[in-house]
């Protein structure tokens, strides 16, 4: 790395990449340091600006940010909710976007000449995964990921005394750590890291405010969330929605969980989470799929479904089964057009009911229970006779 010119860290303004902007231009030659903020839902105007006033403060010759709330939607949450996908219960809350957040930065590297791409991940989780494999495939040898803490096996406290030789300040040390972003909110603490601790209530991110119920409804046209109705309020578009489902489900305390999963290198992890918006719009999707899809639709998406968690978990954006996998997914929805309700209560979600013009339950004909005008009672007592049949075959020889 002797010949290094221009390097671009992923940037969030916290103690690692905070480190990163000095140790990369003292350890690895680094002329120009560009950061690169990318927000894929987890920012507000106020977190922006301390994130680039903090680039400057440790060193950064440019600081770009990049919004890509939109795309993140676009490229992955569209197709998280076509199939109702988690991962073991849990909807990936913020793994999902690391993938954009790493395409963003390459992107700024490759129009900035960049030669190298830092981001702060140990070798321990599944974010080096996530930035190093896109990095490798878009930056295909002309552009190297870089991550020094793994590299060098730095902790913590060699990150704060490494800036506070620079004279730098480091930011006040934590118990628990946030990672919010426009899915959902993961925490992380000392109670996390057994299975069978809880964090304490004040912990949680967000602090329930509500103690009565609300109805809201929610238009899909072919799967989509499309807008949003609570009272008198109107929300239009996707990413408008979930961030006002997140707001509202926060109020109520919905989407509180706890999930142990297995990282990549094979590491059991534990953590907190709050997905109040994955929660309520996979509640009212799935009642919506359930009249409007057949049962070989419902049953057959789960598997492929899950095969695209797993892709997105395990860092393979750019692997073709996954495009396979967003056609079959886009083509299931070409009839989930219609009007859900969803009950909102203190803590959890109540009754969700849904309406379609594709409605199958109440086509003509299909009612259940009733006598159908398209078979007799004798051909269902022959289909029920003949359904048994292999089973007989099999007991007889017993």
């Amino acid at each position: 790395m002797n010949q290094a010119k221009t390097g671009v860290i992923a940037f969030s303004g916290g103690l690692d990449t905070s480190f990163l902007v000095p140790f990369a231009k003292d350890r690895y030659g680094i002329e120009r340091i560009i950061t690169c903020c990318v927000d894929t839902g987890g920012f507000s105007k106020v977190d922006r600006q301390k994130i680039a006033d903090r680039a400057v403060e440790v060193g950064s010759d440019q600081h770009v940010f990049v919004a890509a709330e939109q795309e993140f939607y676009d490229d992955i949450l569209k197709y998280m909710i076509f199939g109702n996908i988690t991962r073991d219960g849990y909807p990936m809350c913020v793994g999902s976007e690391r993938l954009v957040q790493a395409r963003k930065a390459m992107e700024v590297a490759l129009a900035e000449g960049g030669d190298y791409v830092f981001h702060g991940s140990t070798g321990a989780g599944n974010d080096q995964y996530r930035f190093d494999c896109v990095i490798h495939v878009l930056g295909q040898g002309r552009v190297k990921t870089v991550a020094p803490i793994r590299e060098h096996n730095i902790g913590r406290e060699q990150s704060a005394a490494f800036l506070r030789e620079h004279g730098l300040s480091v930011p006040s040390k934590s118990k628990y750590s946030y990672n919010v972003g426009l899915w959902g909110v993961s925490i992380g603490g000392e109670e996390t890291h057994d299975s069978w601790s809880l964090i304490p209530e004040d912990v949680w991110y967000s602090q329930p405010q509500e103690t009565g119920k609300c109805e809201i409804e929610i238009n899909f046209e072919q799967g989509q969330p499309q807008r949003l109705t609570v009272a008198d309020d109107v929300f239009e578009g996707p990413v408008a929605i979930i961030k006002s489902l997140t707001e509202i489900g926060n109020r109520y305390g919905i989407g509180r969980h706890y999930y142990t999963g297995t990282s990549i290198p094979g590491k059991k992890g534990r953590l907190a989470y709050e997905s109040p918006a994955a929660d309520i719009l996979y509640a009212a999707h799935r009642c919506l799929e359930q009249i409007t899809l057949s049962s070989s639709q419902i049953f057959g998406k789960q598997s492929l479904a899950n095969d695209f968690g797993r892709l997105v978990h395990e860092a393979k954006m750019f692997d073709p089964y996954l495009e396979d996998l967003k056609a079959f997914l886009q083509s299931t929805q070409r009839r989930v057009t219609g009007r859900v309700s969803v009950a909102l209560e203190r803590g959890k979600i109540g009754h969700v009911r849904a309406d379609s013009p594709h409605n199958l339950l109440t086509a003509e004909g299909a009612r259940y229970g009733e006598v159908s005008e398209f078979y007799s009672g004798t051909d269902a007592e022959g289909a029920a006779k003949l359904h048994s049949f292999e089973q007989c075959v099999w007991k007889s020889r017993e």
